[in-house]
């Protein structure tokens, strides 16, 4: 191509948009699709126009009011996980100013209210029903659950607060923390957390987790890991759930470790239920009949539980 036949393009392509022309190395429109693809997967935000962020960090659906008022310890609080209904695993009492678990809570939520219900990418405040049954123990006849038109229709709802404010204080944590490339550990970590075990074997991880529970700037991390049983598959050797506080697994402590050895453990998020600047964990323990969820406090290097497990955990 001639001289000047290069600069009355290069002269065409100005007069244009830039989108409008591709580089040799593929610009344009086409290349911004192409980046747009590479920050989607490499996990960034992707907020869909009509979506924003709360100051809990979760997206808020189109159309949705938000969660504007107070969290505690200006407030009581209720915090539900949701099992086809709103079954409440602690709450704190703003008037008694305690920490309450399980059907304990019930008598704070007043007739009429609403419930802030979260999917993780999105929120909605929803009318809180009567007194029912949750699905995990359908059948006992104890009713320690509200029952919420809709709830198990349309988002994939995982918890919820009442007041709708209260999930402010809710940080979830992903399951992106159990996917395999999470999971790595150096050899030091390794033998760090078989010697707090006791055991001797081949450590495996479940998940590795990392938040700030007393806002030092220092992010504690928790380890589910657990011993394969050579001789039953149906079980573990060895099965638990350790934190490492501000990161340092020279201080580990374990939040949890299963009797059964059918159980494993995981971390769904943490919460500053009663305002007091130390969040508490909200743990799961899954075994293989389903699950159970209660909430934990650590403070003063001990490990407190709030209620036991729930739905028969």
């Amino acid at each position: 191509m001639s001289k000047l036949s290069t600069l009355s393009s290069v002269l065409v392509c100005l007069a244009l948009s830039p989108a409008g022309c591709k580089s040799e190395e593929g610009g344009g429109a086409d290349k911004g699709k192409e980046e747009g693809k590479e920050a989607k997967d490499d996990g960034k935000s992707d907020t869909k126009e009509g979506e924003a962020e709360d100051a809990g960090s979760l997206k808020v659906a189109t159309g949705d009011e938000g969660a504007e008022g107070p969290v505690p310890p200006e407030t009581s609080m209720v915090f539900f996980t949701v099992e086809g209904a709103l079954l409440p695993l602690a709450c704190f009492d703003k008037d008694a100013k305690k920490v309450h678990a399980a059907d304990k809570c019930l008598d704070l939520v007043p007739d009429g209210a609403q419930a802030r219900l979260s999917s993780i990418d999105s929120q909605f405040n929803k009318p809180v029903g009567a007194r029912g049954e949750p699905q995990c123990t359908a059948g006992d006849g104890k009713n320690t659950a509200f029952l919420v038109e809709g709830i198990t229709e349309g988002a994939n709802f995982k918890f919820g607060t009442w007041p709708p404010s209260g999930i402010k204080a809710v940080t979830p944590i992903t399951d992106e923390t159990m996917e395999e490339e999470n999971l790595e550990l150096s050899d030091d970590e390794s033998a760090k957390l078989l010697a707090a075990t006791g055991k001797s074997g081949e450590l495996k991880v479940h998940q590795v987790a990392e938040f700030d529970l007393d806002g030092n700037d220092k992010k504690e991390r928790a380890f589910s890991i657990y011993l394969p049983d050579p001789k039953v598959i149906e079980q573990y050797a060895f099965s638990a759930m350790y934190i490492a506080p501000d990161g340092n697994l020279d201080g580990l402590v374990q939040i949890d470790q299963s009797k059964t050895k059918k159980d494993i453990y995981e971390i769904k998020g943490v919460l500053d239920l009663d305002g007091d600047g130390t969040k508490e964990m909200w743990i799961r323990q899954v075994f293989a009949e389903g699950a159970g969820d209660r909430l934990v406090k650590f403070a003063g290097g001990k490990i407190e539980a709030i209620g036991k497990y729930s739905c028969g955990g």
